[in-house]
């Protein structure tokens, strides 16, 4: 019992740790809400375990202990379910475009999961320089351009020819950065054309169903998450994936 007393408050400690860390080098969003939020309660009831969720409890709180680990073994396998998705790719090297999904930045400041993703890109480039390249993504709270030119600034700086290069610089979600991104590249190709869209490993599912919804199909390329937004970044989107499954978007 004190052992598992002990893992409660740890696994709470580290998740708001985890959260305050991520909000200060990157920014507030409702990951960071959310992890912190379910710190709090893993401390909580890690704290006050014995009071709530003892063997002894003769009371409505008798059963909690069982669906405090029922539901975060769920919330587990969830985890683990899209990241084996995520990070089995489906590129063949050989497609006509790739579109490059944005997330945060900094400021002007590319953060390290947005370079992960660019970095993918510059790889893919390297493998297959005939494909062009829609950096997609507009301007969010705390950023001072949008995410399209910062992904755009950082491939020039990396190598990847600027005749390349298409910005998609209006979308304000997923959604949008395809819908906005097909736009663009109906308009450079005059056939068809076939797509692969790169994005963080944990996003993969969700943008590959998102993708379908807007038309745009294709294979994907995952990206590493940095280690130190795992917590923040896979409980944001499990809100994410519930908000895609209730209301299609």
């Amino acid at each position: 019992m004190r052992l598992a007393k002990i893992l409660w408050v740890v696994v709470g400690a580290v998740l708001i740790v985890d959260a305050l860390f991520v909000l200060v080098t990157v920014s507030l969003n409702s990951g960071v809400i959310a992890t912190f939020g379910l710190g709090v309660l893993y401390l909580c009831y890690g704290l006050y375990r014995d009071r709530i969720g003892g063997t002894a409890q003769r009371g409505p709180f008798r059963r909690v202990d069982a669906l405090v680990v029922t539901v975060s073994v769920l919330m587990l396998l969830f985890f683990v379910s899209i990241a084996a998705h995520g990070r089995t790719d489906t590129t063949s090297h050989q497609e006509d475009a790739v579109v490059v999904l944005g997330t945060a930045l900094k400021g002007e400041e590319v953060t390290p999961s947005l370079r992960s993703r660019l970095d993918v890109a510059v790889e893919y480039s390297s493998a297959n320089p005939e494909a062009v390249i829609v950096v997609a993504g507009g301007q969010g709270p705390g950023e001072s351009i949008t995410e399209a030119l910062a992904m755009e600034r950082y491939l020039l700086s990396h190598g990847v020819p600027g005749d390349r290069i298409i910005r998609e610089d209006r979308s304000t979600s997923t959604y949008e950065n395809f819908v906005l991104a097909k736009s663009l590249l109906d308009a450079r190709f005059d056939t068809d054309y076939t797509t692969v869209f790169i994005t963080s490993d944990y996003h993969v599912y969700r943008a590959g169903e998102i993708a379908q919804g807007a038309g745009v199909g294709g294979t994907h390329a995952h990206a590493d998450t940095p280690w130190h937004q795992i917590p923040v970044d896979y409980v944001r989107e499990l809100m994410a994936i519930t908000k895609l499954v209730l209301t299609g978007r």
